[in-house]
């Protein structure tokens, strides 16, 4: 596998799980709400703790896949093609949200997330969110070859969990600010329009993999 085959595999996971942090949904309730209410140490603990639940789904993901693929390769494909219909539905849903104002509403509710364990909290938020199940048995597996050797699993959990917390460890960071929060918000509709091109582009794009190699 040479260089450029590799970052074909790795920089599409990047940005599905880029996209992915980005767009508000429980994960960032609990950062928010760690962070809002006992302070940035607690929003960071709980940051961790979605980004230690995230690489545990990676692990979960990528050790049997290899397996599953090569006894049912049909699976492989309808994983694919089921990867590729989720991300449409998020992209028509963000651009659906453009009427109600945009997507990236924080609203806080009487049922956010307790703070008083942040980490194990916010761990058990990300291993039961329904989400999380649809995106790392479709999306997820969708940008890994079935094929897969034990070292590019080894590196795309590696990878996964290293973004993880870069990327929830900023979270944490950016939304113990209450104007960073206000910016956000009055960015949801063109944000909004950015992810659903985003999501839609990249369901197409594994939708079309599939489909030639039955051309």
């Amino acid at each position: 596998m040479t260089l450029a085959d590799l970052l074909n595999i790795l920089l599409p996971i990047a940005a599905i799980q880029f996209v992915g942090w980005v767009v508000p949904g429980p994960n960032h309730l609990t950062i928010v709400t760690a962070s809002v209410t006992a302070g940035r140490l607690a929003g960071f603990k709980a940051a961790m703790g979605i980004a230690a639940g995230g690489l545990t789904w990676t692990l979960i993901t990528v050790s049997g896949i290899a397996v599953v693929f090569e006894l049912f390769p049909s699976v492989f494909v309808a994983l694919r093609l089921l990867g590729a219909g989720y991300l449409g539905y998020l992209g028509i849903s963000a651009f659906r949200a453009v009427r109600r104002g945009g997507m990236f509403s924080l609203e806080t509710s009487a049922n956010l997330p307790a703070t008083n364990a942040p980490f194990r909290t916010a761990y058990i938020v990300m291993m039961t969110n329904p989400k999380a199940v649809l995106f790392f048995g479709s999306i997820f597996a969708a940008f890994i070859p079935a094929d897969s050797p034990g070292w590019l699993l080894i590196v795309i959990a590696a990878q996964f969990g290293v973004l993880g917390v870069i990327l929830n460890g900023s979270a944490a960071f950016l939304f113990s600010s209450a104007t960073f929060i206000r910016a956000f918000q009055s960015a949801g509709i063109w944000m909004s329009v950015v992810f659903g091109l985003l999501f839609s582009a990249l369901g197409a794009v594994v939708a079309w993999d599939v489909v030639r190699n039955f051309l």
